[in-house]
């Protein structure tokens, strides 16, 4: 072996021993138990693997597309679903023999660790020595931003092409060859297909280090500056200033000055002006003049290897394309609309500095530090890295050590982790961050949840910690090696989150009866409570933990649950009179007399269209009246009962009319 491949081989298996750490004792139970609930995300991510298999290898045809899920609008497809076809095409080959779960598993554990290794290739990359470039892989992969993802959301696990994007596009503008243009390209459309929001990622981090690159910026003299306009605007500051003190002590009174009245009944408007002023004031100082850099003449090289990596990416991107494309052609695209005001919020400024939310011991103390009154707060809105790295990091930048580049990088990704509006300690600012501008541009704006900026922070922390060990090593005060241990034993120590919380993976008895009946396999299942989910809204009371039963019954489902769900989809089942009443019910609200009787009468034409031929009630989550209702409305006979569930099957069904894949019907009577 080269002493590279040796180097490679030694990193490798180092990564492989601090996965097993991170996650144990999962790797005793790979076959039975999950790092986050079957009833949340998890479930839906298991599930991803299960019917990219079982979609090609039982209806042979491409994986990006099902009628197991919203069996009653004939199906879906996966465009703007957080599916995950890498995790699917990786985990295929074990499912056979570890089971879904055990190949999950596994495909989990190989994310975690090809994190650290790309992390390591890319920081050998910029130059850094082996021993740093190696912490620099350890500390991403470790840190609490990717161990809390850990517990719910495999796709944002998957981010090693994130440094293996970055690496290949400094080849690429380093040796301008076509093949580092065609890696580059290729990653992309691997990272898009790890997580959508990656792809994304992918763009703003290709053009936040091109602009680095080929951008210039100019500060004019102070001298040439307007005294006129600088006092003006300073004017304008301290009145804004006033008007916001005002807000600040009075509450939401308003200012009457004569015949004018400024409403004050918040503080976005005022300290919006006030940001924008200050902006203003920074211009009229320094005068930036941005503008190109260009001395070898690269670029237009460059553009063209530029134009062959979009076009290989979007050629491996094609099926969810077109998958998209069809979904714009029906109307049938997910209408998310943007507000100024009440779009998601990112991450809390001091939430960087949260001490390890995950620790055994002292995590559960941590955790909810900063973190919003949300079902999803944890993780979703975790940012925490290593107090002990900021430390390290904070000291080389005291001796001015750390290259710009990087220091830059990561302020941009921790600035739109932040959000529209920048929360301190809990508290709204009302100051706008960059994604309150980002969040409106095309394919940009598709990123809806900022908070998830931090993992492309966090990145660049580990690599501004590895500089920093790097040059700090040049001024050591103490031998190499003890310097390296005392280092290496306090991040450890801090950011080590086992043994960790594991979930069982068993499946209810219930489901064994319904494979035992095999007499109709068309026959569909309709779980209860139900309804449609997605990432930002719900209808009815869907449980994610019925698509990962899914993977042991094999039954096509009447609800389901997608990141993205067009209006289209919720109108069809809305107009059926058995799901707006069982939707209603599954809310805990009371359908009207009316409605219930149109659903008693829509029976048959339900039974028709949906094919259901079971019917599992969740006794824990389905009211008495949802109970009541289904087995009178549906006229369903006891098949089975255990402690949580119960089985039944519809009296003299109806013969299936289902509809067919990709063809729309309009009208649901």
């Amino acid at each position: 072996m080269s002493s590279r491949a040796k180097l490679t081989a030694i990193a490798a298996g180092g990564y492989a021993i601090l996965t097993c750490l991170l996650t144990w004792p999962l790797a005793l139970r790979l076959q039975t138990h999950l790092l986050g609930s079957p009833g949340g995300d998890t479930g839906v991510y298991v599930w991803n693997l299960w019917i990219f298999r079982h979609e090609i290898l039982r209806h042979a045809h491409l994986p990006f597309s099902t009628e197991h899920v919203f069996a009653f609008s004939g199906g879906a497809d996966f465009s703007l679903h957080n599916y995950t076809p890498i995790a699917g095409l990786l985990g295929m080959p074990f499912i056979a023999g570890l089971g879904v779960v055990g190949a999950f598993n596994l495909v989990l554990l190989f994310f975690i660790c090809s994190s650290g290794l790309a992390t390591f290739f890319l920081a050998r990359r910029l130059g850094l020595g082996p021993v740093a470039a190696w912490i620099a892989g350890a500390v991403f992969m470790a840190s609490p931003v990717l161990t809390g993802r850990q517990t719910a959301h495999l796709s944002l696990v998957t981010a090693a092409p994130l440094p293996l994007f970055l690496w290949a596009l400094l080849r690429t503008l380093d040796s301008q060859r076509m093949r580092d243009a065609l890696a580059t390209g290729l990653l992309v459309a691997v990272a898009t297909y790890c997580d959508a929001y990656y792809g994304i990622y992918c763009l703003l981090m290709g053009a936040f280090l091109v602009a680095w690159r080929f951008g210039s910026v100019s500060f004019g003299s102070r001298a040439h500056a307007s005294r006129a306009g600088t006092r003006s605007v300073d004017v304008l500051i301290a009145v804004v200033l006033v008007i916001v003190a005002w807000r600040v002590v009075n509450g939401g009174s308003d200012i009457t000055i004569g015949a004018l009245r400024i409403k004050l009944q918040t503080l976005y408007n005022p300290v919006f002006a006030l940001t924008c002023l200050v902006a203003i004031r920074g211009w009229l100082t320094w005068r930036p003049v941005i503008g190109l850099h260009d001395p070898s003449r690269d670029l237009g090289r460059l553009t063209r290897l530029g134009g062959l990596s979009i076009g290989v990416c979007l050629a491996l991107l094609s099926p969810v394309l077109v998958g998209l494309a069809l979904r714009a052609a029906n109307d049938q695209l997910p209408g998310t609309e943007v507000f100024w005001r009440s779009s998601p919020r990112g991450v809390d400024l001091l939430a960087y500095l949260v001490p390890n939310p995950n620790h055994p011991w002292f995590g559960a103390a941590t955790s909810p530090w900063f973190l919003p009154n949300r079902p999803d707060a944890f993780p979703e809105f975790v940012a925490s890295f290593s107090i002990a790295a900021f430390v390290v990091i904070a000291v080389a930048a005291w001796h001015r050590a750390l290259p710009r580049l990087w220091v830059a990088f990561t302020g941009f990704f921790v600035l739109l982790s932040l959000g529209p509006f920048v929360h301190v300690a809990g508290v709204n600012t009302f100051v706008v961050g960059p994604w309150a501008l980002l969040r409106y541009v095309p394919v940009i704006g598709m990123a809806r949840s900022p908070s998830r900026f931090a993992i492309v922070a966090a990145l660049g922390l580990a690599l501004l910690l590895a500089f920093a060990i790097e040059e700090l090593w040049q001024r050591r005060a103490m031998p190499r090696r003890a310097w390296a241990a005392a280092l290496t034993a306090v991040l450890a120590f801090e950011l080590l989150p086992a043994p960790r919380a594991l979930y069982s993976a068993a499946v209810p008895d219930v489901y064994n009866h319904i494979i035992a009946n095999v007499g109709d396999e068309s026959g569909r299942l309709l779980e209860l409570p139900t309804g449609i989910r997605d990432g930002t809204s719900s209808i009815g009371n869907f449980n994610p933990a019925t698509v990962f039963f899914q993977t042991r019954h094999r039954r096509p489902l009447i609800g389901g649950y997608l990141s993205r769900v067009s209006r289209w989809r919720r109108m069809i089942n809305q107009r059926s009179p058995m799901l707006r009443a069982i939707f209603t019910l599954s809310e805990g609200r009371t359908p009207s007399g009316e409605w219930i009787a149109d659903a008693r009468a829509a029976r048959e034409t339900f039974l028709r269209r949906s094919c259901v031929r079971f019917v599992v009630l969740d006794k824990n989550l389905a009211s008495p009246e949802l109970q009541a209702f289904a087995v009178d409305a549906l006229h369903l006979a006891p098949v089975h009962e255990d402690a949580s569930y119960k089985l039944f099957a519809p009296v003299d069904p109806p013969a299936c009319d289902p509809p067919q894949r990709g063809r729309r019907r309009g009208v649901v009577p």
